[in-house]
């Protein structure tokens, strides 16, 4: 159930006079929670982030193999490839200034093995600030005496002296592996960052970079917090959108009071199947579950079928039966019959997808119509860097979703141009000369683990499936075309690549069928909800007008 659902339940359950004053007393106690704890009882709030931990940036080419390279220029490749860099910035996020006597331990980080170089303030709120913090860091170690930041950069001055040819130094420099913030103070909203240099130990000969790291410090009655590990289902952000919750069933309490319409007077008896589109298919069954689920006598079921194969059946679907099917199809459909009726449910939105492997973030659409051409049949020909043959996952004719891929992105303005032919079963090898290699799948779940399982491949699907796969596969990235991301507020500056969703029957509905009662529902305020939570924005606003996009059409 999606938020806009779950707020209308709530408005239904409390319409009272009664129920709206528990409501407001709800969201005031739920959203006033945190920050009473925030600012009376826990008031003393430190965070820190560890913005960047790695190598430090400068990777000159490997000379131990080259013939006649200056020694000095040899341990200087070799200091800079074993050197790392940790920022960290430390803030203050609570209401009160924090001085030195409100710490239990200072506030110190520790490198594992790696050894502290040198260290630096900055960013810093106040100049008064970074000479505080400059002033009482220390440098320690197990069994080795702790130093200022002074000592340390005189450390340095002599690790440096003994590479590069320096007189030998009787005793090795000290090696520190943490850095203690003794004496800190920082005011309300005072921020600074502390840069760390750090070196791998000359006893570890591996040379990968090591990112151990651990903080310690303690403040009386307060928390010091690493931003990263902060759940996202914290007790205060889970109160606080409990009571937004509250806050939004309040409202619609009062705004729709005596106005909701009854479910039941959408409902009717009956089974009714919904076919075509796979990319809609998805959000077309929660929709029909929600549905089915407040009117007991229906059974309304869903399939991914395709939608040209979706309007073949439609079309020939018998008289008698045309009340049993309703088709999704991504665009208008082409091959439907003139006995067919279309309605717009909603703006459908694609993405293009690729596999990381591919080293690309975003197209423009000349390069896309070049890969789809075979002009391109290797990343590095886009790119540039290494080869990495590119491999196209791509649906068959059944799908409108390819139909629109065709006509809006490879076609443009002039017109649709096939995607290409079917050369490949496995997606990696061609099994027949083509210009490129290319694959077919049946659906766009498919599309997508295709993608996310074969290097150099690239793919499409709508955009609530792309950004998903994305978030759960890094092996799966969706690329910008045009210098845009596929969102629905792209498509005025130029987007291309968008389509609006039909829904046809095979004549009008009758009334009191349950294919009548469906297509209704589908402008109802819950189905909106559904479709806007999904990501699609629908055709028929709440207002009961028409999108301009739908209107306008493609």
């Amino acid at each position: 159930m999606g938020i806009g659902q779950l707020l209308q339940s709530l408005a239904e359950l409390l319409t009272s006079d009664q129920g709206s004053l528990l409501l407001g007393i709800a969201a005031l106690a739920a959203i006033g929670a945190p920050l009473a704890d925030r600012y009376l009882v826990r008031r003393k709030r430190i965070q820190f982030r560890v913005l960047y931990n790695s190598k430090i940036g400068l990777n000159p080419v490997d000379l131990n193999g080259e013939p006649g390279v200056d020694p000095q220029l040899r341990r200087l490749a070799q200091l800079l490839d074993r050197l790392s860099v940790v920022v960290i910035r430390i803030r203050n996020t609570g209401g009160f200034d924090i001085g030195p006597d409100d710490f239990d331990t200072p506030i110190a980080f520790t490198f594992g093995k790696r050894i502290v170089w040198d260290a630096r303030v900055s960013e810093a709120s106040d100049p008064d600030l970074r000479k505080l913090v400059r002033e009482n860091m220390e440098f320690f170690s197990t069994g080795v005496p702790e130093e200022g930041l002074s000592e340390l950069r005189k450390s340095m001055a002599e690790r440096l002296r003994g590479m590069f040819g320096g007189k030998p130094q009787p005793v090795a420099p000290p090696q520190w592996h943490g850095v203690r913030l003794s004496k800190l103070s920082l005011k309300s909203k005072e921020k600074f960052k502390l840069v760390v240099v750090l070196r791998e130990p000359d006893d570890d000969p591996t040379s990968e970079i090591t990112k151990e790291w651990h903080r310690e410090g303690r403040i009386t009655g307060g928390r010091i917090k690493d931003e990263k590990t902060q759940r996202r289902l914290s007790w205060p952000v889970l109160t606080v959108a409990v009571g937004v919750l509250l806050t939004g069933a309040l409202l619609a309490t009062l705004l729709t009071a005596g106005s909701r319409p009854d479910l039941a007077e959408q409902c009717a008896e009956g089974t009714l199947g919904v076919e075509g589109s796979s990319a809609f298919e998805p959000i077309m069954r929660n929709i029909a579950a929600e549905y089915a689920s407040g009117c007991s006598g229906a059974a309304v079921t869903t399939r991914a079928t395709g939608s040209n194969d979706g309007i073949r059946a439609l079309n020939t679907l018998p008289p008698e039966r045309q009340h049993e099917l309703a088709v999704l199809s991504d665009g208008l459909a082409g091959e439907a019959g003139p006995e067919l009726v279309s309605q717009k449910v909603a703006v459908v939105v694609y993405g293009v997808v690729v596999n990381a492997s591919a080293g690309v973030d975003g197209l423009t659409m000349d390069q896309l119509r070049g890969i789809y051409e075979g002009r391109w049949r290797d990343w590095k020909d886009v790119r540039g860097g290494e080869s990495l043959p590119i491999r196209i996952v791509g649906r068959g004719q059944e799908s409108g979703s390819r139909q629109v891929f065709e006509r809006k992105v490879l076609g443009g303005a002039g017109g649709r141009i096939s995607e290409g032919v079917l050369s490949s079963d496995s997606c990696e090898e061609p099994t027949v000369a083509a210009p490129t290699t290319r694959c077919e799948r049946s659906s766009t779940a498919q599309v997508l683990e295709e993608v996310a399982a074969t290097p150099g491949a690239i793919g499409y699907a709508d955009a609530p499936a792309a950004k998903l796969a994305t978030a759960r596969d890094p092996a799966v990235v969706t690329a910008k075309v045009e210098g845009r991301y596929p969102d629905f507020t792209a498509i005025e500056p130029g987007y291309p690549f968008w389509t609006i969703e039909y829904l046809y029957t095979k004549g009008v509905p009758k009334n009191d069928t349950l294919l009548k009662k469906f297509v209704d529902y589908l402008g109802s305020d819950t189905a909106r909800a559904e479709l806007q939570d999904a990501g699609y924005t629908p055709c028929v606003g709440k207002d009961g007008f028409p999108h301009p996009l739908c209107v306008r059409g493609e």
